[in-house]
């Protein structure tokens, strides 16, 4: 499921904005703005993009906490 429509999954999972363009970039412009803890299963469910996605946002958001388990 969240490969095949894995931002509109993201969007409503971490409310994202309306305005939310539903692309790896606008995933991380969010990603930097929010304060959360996620905890990430099934990452072979996930495309590999949107996990370095949440990567990078984290390295730059010290209130974002991600992880993989």
């Amino acid at each position: 499921m969240i490969k095949k429509e894995g931002h509109d999954y993201l969007m409503e999972a971490l409310d994202f904005p309306d305005y939310y363009g539903k692309n790896l970039d606008a995933l991380y412009d969010c990603l930097c703005e929010i304060e959360c803890e996620i905890e990430l299963i099934n990452s072979d469910e996930v495309d590999k993009e949107i996990i370095e996605t949440f990567c990078d946002a984290s390295d730059e958001n010290d209130f974002l906490k991600f992880k993989i388990i």
